[in-house]
């Protein structure tokens, strides 16, 4: 395969874990790949780092992001890319040596346009073991754009990240991409996603106003109880914001669209119960927790494609003390 793959990797303030995330795109057995790195505004030396690699290594680009943000800084990379093959790297993330020819080879042997492979988890704080994620996916989102690849043209069609977004701006991006086309899920490891202190997925207030802009702008289109979760993941974010009213208010929501019940034994749960702070608040929140997922079913169905290249991993326990 000589397909190009056009990577883009948005950073800021991040220099080393930047270097761990291109050499992981240097080492990648398909040799044919251009490295779009984008410069979100770094005040460190994280323009003097993509230089350097930019000198050593001419497939690689530094970007000046010409606006602010993420999203903003993604959609400048897809713009810029040459190739019609797009795929996305976090800088605080490690694609594993055979993603680009596992993932290529799963898009052309089955012909989607979009591909959601799976992904090792860890966290960099230590004390829990590397979690594997593959085919795990039930609803028409997918998150985490370190695992996609997908059709430049397919992403331009939906209108690309949309800017007004600070968190969760992959999901809600997910979802227009679904309006054109279901994506393919791929049975394969070709990642390791690091989860590190004061990530934007961390920001409670930050996805909760995420979660309520996804209600408004998809709600009425997508399954109903895939409508009801996101109610539901409102409900607890504002319980752990201290905002009980609020949080009953998104619960009650879920519960109605919910015909299995459940969550609405969530909804009375924390109604009626008198122990709502402290010590009870956790242990609410994790029961919530549990329910929010029980007996979950399939709610859309993917096209599943077997791993056809033998995976190459990394070193998960080094780099959680990175």
């Amino acid at each position: 395969m000589k397909t190009l793959v056009s990577c883009i990797i948005p950073t800021f303030n991040r220099p080393q874990m930047l270097k761990e995330a291109i050499d992981s795109i240097r080492a990648q057995t398909h040799p044919h790949w251009e490295l779009l790195v984008v410069d979100d505004h770094s005040t460190d030396n994280t323009a003097e780092v993509i230089k350097r690699y930019q000198k050593a290594d001419p497939r690689i680009r530094y970007l000046k992001n010409p606006k602010k943000g993420v999203t903003s800084a993604r959609n400048h990379g897809v713009k810029a890319a040459n190739s019609h093959i797009v795929a996305f790297l976090d800088h605080d993330d490690i694609s594993w040596p055979h993603r680009f020819e596992s993932q290529l080879r799963a898009m052309e042997t089955s012909g989607t346009q979009f591909l959601v492979s799976g992904m090792q988890v860890i966290d960099t704080k230590g004390g829990k073991a590397p979690e594997n994620f593959k085919l795990e996916l039930k609803a028409t989102a997918a998150g985490f754009p370190s695992r996609w690849m997908l059709n430049k043209g397919l992403l331009e069609k939906a209108g690309g990240f949309d800017e007004e977004f600070s968190c969760m701006e992959d999901v809600e991006c997910s979802y227009r991409l679904a309006r054109h086309e279901t994506f393919a899920m791929h049975d394969d490891i070709v990642l390791t996603y690091r989860i590190v202190p004061g990530s934007i997925s961390r920001n409670i207030r930050g996805n909760l106003e995420a979660r309520l802009r996804i209600i408004e702008k998809h709600g009425a289109f997508l399954p109903t109880l895939e409508t009801a979760w996101w109610h539901y993941s409102a409900g607890m974010d504002y319980y752990a914001l201290r905002e009980e009213e609020e949080a009953l208010a998104q619960l009650e929501k879920a519960a109605q669209l919910d015909d299995r019940g459940i969550y609405r034994w969530a909804y009375l749960l924390l109604k009626k119960t008198p122990f709502r702070k402290g010590i009870f608040k956790k242990i609410n929140l994790r029961v919530l927790k549990e329910l929010g997922s029980y007996k979950f079913p399939p709610l859309v169905e993917h096209q599943v494609i077997p791993r056809q290249v033998e995976p190459i991993p990394v070193n998960a326990i080094q780099l959680a003390s990175n």
